[in-house]
């Protein structure tokens, strides 16, 4: 945990886009009557959050020594934020009756924030505020192993998910093409880091990309559904 307001940190908000979609897989399997297609936009909607901030001009990104710097995003990435939209997709849910769709949901909101908090350098704020303590564990610094936490992690969701092969060769090739922006020295940083709007567009094409990716080769997967009584009782 740091408390300054502006840690230094890799480019960490853009190169999971491919681990949310497959955290996605998970909820799917624990959660079959949920769509596949709101999971998916449950896991990556803290994402999609920064990269309308971003484009706004209210949280931003810099060039630094290290590569791609999210330097201020206590809005979209803050624990509190994550923990408010999930409560509140929990509790629409419970008050349309559908506690276990809104329970699914809210899951895989909190799947982005623990994954971020892994990968991250602390930059994630407790509450969405300018100043207050930061957290994370830095994956993201180590880019050797982050490729192969994230790969790994894809494969054990396809794994438990119980996925088709061209799922899991889509997954680690999307991993592979993460390689670029977890290693610096490629000098991909600066090329994105002159154009305020550049890495915002990246981080789309990629959520996008991996979201119809595991959705299109996710679907052809028939996960067994739950008894009757199981979900009358949520």
């Amino acid at each position: 945990m740091r408390s300054e307001s502006k840690p230094s940190q890799r480019s960490g908000g853009n190169t999971y886009a491919i681990s949310h979609a497959s955290a996605a897989l998970l909820f799917k399997k624990k959660y079959p009557r949920v769509g596949l297609i709101p999971l998916l936009i449950a896991a990556q909607f803290i994402e999609l959050l920064w990269i309308v901030f971003t484009y706004l001009g209210i949280e931003h990104a810099h060039v630094g020594p290290n590569g791609i710097e999210l330097d201020y995003i206590p809005y979209s990435h803050s624990i509190f934020t994550g923990l408010f939209l999930a409560g509140l997709a929990w509790g629409f849910g419970k008050s349309v009756r559908r506690t276990y769709v809104g329970t699914a949901i809210s899951l895989a909101i909190l799947s982005h924030v623990v994954l971020d908090l892994i990968q991250h350098d602390p930059n994630i704020a407790l509450l969405p505020l300018a100043w207050g303590p930061r957290f994370g564990l830095g994956l993201a610094s180590h880019p050797v192993a982050d490729f192969l936490v994230e790969l790994a992690f894809g494969v054990v969701c396809w794994k438990v998910y119980g996925g088709s092969r061209a799922l899991l060769i889509g997954i680690v090739i999307f991993n592979v093409l993460n390689l670029p922006l977890m290693f610096s020295a490629i000098g991909i940083g600066s090329a994105v880091g002159n154009h305020a709007a550049v890495l915002p567009t990246l981080v789309l094409l990629g959520v996008l990309a991996s979201g119809i990716l595991v959705w299109w080769f996710g679907k052809e997967t028939i996960i067994p559904d739950e008894p009757r009584g199981t979900v009358a009782a949520s």
